[in-house]
């Protein structure tokens, strides 16, 4: 999947990814966004480690890593089978080559509600809307998520309510397009992403070298989508960026985040089935971003 790479491999690669026992605790706090914290650890070798059964509502998740991890959630059809999954992830998303086949099989059959990453000593917290039913969590950093290691979680009872906390909110709107706001946002604090496209989407970002503008993004893009060999894209590597999991159509969720003040461009590298896997940053989904 698209956020099993990081965001500078995905980049780099033209998005042709296209990133002990736990428990569940309760809040006293006021603010209903924090009402449930749900831990999470992600093993070395990519296992998911957190509660199997939750209630509805809107969770808290704070996700630790032996490595860097990619969690993610999704919420499969009746009928699809984790080998399935695996099946059209190794087909539809982890090729250069897109199987558009199984990118739609994949689609039709997943509702995926966002996701976080984490590194060791910096975990990863997000919040993201639940409702009744059977879901699963992956971490997606492998290219192609093994069955035996997509852990199912059932969520069922009484809801805790709550609602996603406050912040600046990216918008995907249309096909492949972002909202013209925020223009700018803090250099830490929470972000919400709404996906009001009609598309799956993800949040990525790279920090524009000193003197580079999103046009020079544009050129490199335009260069790339003609067979030139365009090089590097005009992004500082080694740069922190904002990276969420895969969002669908109608959902949202907000992740805390922490990145270094300056010029990026806010950019989503899902491939489109409709076009032939086209990452959707080629179909002009990016933009310009400031963080102050």
């Amino acid at each position: 999947m698209p956020a099993a790479r990081t965001r500078v491999a995905a980049v780099s690669a033209l998005g042709m990814l296209a990133a002990g026992s736990l428990t569940v605790v309760t809040a006293t706090t006021a603010d209903a966004s924090a009402a449930t914290t749900v831990r999470v650890s992600i093993t070395a070798t990519h296992v998911v480690r957190m509660p199997t059964h939750l209630r509805p509502g809107v969770l808290k998740y704070k996700v630790g890593s032996a490595k860097p991890g990619s969690f993610q959630i999704l919420r499969p059809k009746p009928g699809y089978t984790k080998r399935e999954f695996s099946h059209d992830v190794r087909l539809g998303l982890s090729r250069n080559q897109v199987d558009v086949k199984a990118l739609k099989h994949l689609e039709r059959n997943l509702t995926l509600l966002g996701g976080v990453n984490s590194k060791p000593g910096q975990p990863g917290v997000m919040w993201a809307r639940l409702r009744s039913g059977t879901y699963w969590v992956i971490d997606t950093m492998p290219a192609v998520p093994r069955p035996s290691k997509t852990l199912t979680v059932h969520v069922g009872g009484a809801s805790v309510g709550g609602t996603l906390p406050g912040g600046p909110t990216f918008r995907a709107v249309d096909e492949a397009k972002w909202a013209p706001r925020p223009a700018s946002i803090p250099r830490s604090g929470v972000l919400r992403f709404r996906n009001q496209s009609t598309d799956n989407h993800f949040v990525t970002t790279g920090k524009l070298l000193p003197g580079k503008t999103v046009a020079d993004f544009k050129a490199w893009v335009d260069k790339t989508k003609s067979g030139q060999d365009a090089g590097p894209p005009p992004f500082d590597q080694k740069a922190p960026g904002i990276d969420s999991g895969v969002v669908s159509p109608g959902h949202a969720m907000a992740l805390r985040y922490s990145v270094p003040a300056g010029n990026y461009v806010l950019l989503c590298f899902w491939p489109d089935a409709e076009h032939g896997g086209m990452p959707h940053a080629f179909m002009g989904m990016y933009r310009a971003l400031t963080v102050r």
